[in-house]
């Protein structure tokens, strides 16, 4: 019976997911320039024309016109049904996480729950995404995108605080305001610390106001319980990318070719970072994250006690 179900939603899923990634490109293009998401439709960026509703369906629009203005002639960038087709795989991925991997489902557990994180952790990949690419486009991160995830991750995670991933999961609406609010308040706070660190050092901001917004939803959405994990893991994730574009640099020069200069900010690091631990956790926290993150709670505690005697302690 289950797998019936799974049958029918998956490819529902699915087209859902590729109808939010063709919105998900309408917020892209236009946040950053502070236009509305809802009005005009959809035009050519050349002509102007009005996009007509058959040829603005998600991916097999872009591949019937193959990539074409139907008016103009002009080219459309694949990057588009790219997005609609990634945001698409992105809430399958999600879903098989949260709801076809959860064993007690199997055992007739609360199918309600799951969809509902289902949806929650969907949510937060979208918002990913968008800032991601508007990050990557134009090195920032609008408020637009941030603020409405942190209230979104906020009142959600309260509303249903048996929402989010253990051991960021809790049992009564304070507790689940209560782990949104701190992971809010030490996402944010770490890379705003990130910031003045590198104001003080280096007379230069280490990190963007967007970087702190954006780990801050992220901490809103998922606890305060990943957000240290997915600081940890974003690092890991630079510093392997830092390495290929060295790497690519260097044999640029050593072929005689004009060196890739271009950056990539810090932002789309984290939200793939968020990713793969919102997409693993299942299988991580058991494991070494989980040891990872008690490690570090344990060197805090140690910290904190040791500042308390320094600070109130006699003698």
């Amino acid at each position: 019976m289950i797998w019936t179900l799974h049958a029918i939603l998956l490819p529902l899923i699915f087209v859902t997911g590729t109808l939010v990634g063709s919105f998900s490109n309408v917020c892209i293009y236009r946040l950053p320039w502070e236009k509305s998401v809802i009005w005009p439709p959809s035009c050519c960026p050349r002509c102007l024309a009005t996009i007509r509703a058959r040829d603005n369906v998600p991916v097999l629009g872009y591949l019937t016109l193959r990539g074409r203005c139907r008016e103009c002639g002009a080219t459309f960038s694949g990057r588009y049904a790219a997005i609609e087709l990634l945001v698409g795989l992105l809430f399958v991925a999600v879903y098989a996480v949260d709801v076809m991997a959860e064993p007690r489902l199997m055992y007739g557990g609360e199918l309600a729950l799951a969809l509902a994180s289902a949806a929650y952790h969907a949510g937060l990949a979208t918002l990913l995404v968008v800032a991601t690419f508007i990050d990557y486009d134009y090195e920032i991160i609008p408020d637009s995108v941030t603020v409405t995830g942190m209230v979104l991750g906020l009142a959600v995670g309260a509303i249903v605080p048996e929402i989010r991933m253990e051991p960021g999961r809790a049992e009564s609406t304070l507790g689940g305001l209560g782990t949104g609010v701190l992971g809010l308040v030490v996402g944010g706070g770490v890379i705003y610390a990130v910031r003045l660190l590198g104001w003080v050092l280096f007379r230069k901001e280490g990190m963007g106001l967007g970087d702190v917004t954006l780990v801050a939803m992220i901490g809103g959405f998922l606890g305060w319980q990943a957000t240290p994990l997915v600081l940890f893991l974003g690092a890991i994730v630079g510093l392997v990318h830092g390495g290929i574009r060295l790497a690519l640099i260097l044999g640029d020069r050593l072929a005689g070719r004009p060196a890739r200069t271009s950056a990539i900010p810090f932002g789309p690091y984290l939200s793939l970072a968020a990713l793969i631990l919102m997409l693993g956790w299942r299988w991580l926290w058991p494991g070494w994250l989980g040891e990872l993150f008690r490690t570090y709670a344990e060197v805090g505690e140690f910290l904190l006690g040791m500042l308390l005697d320094m600070a109130f302690g006699g003698g």
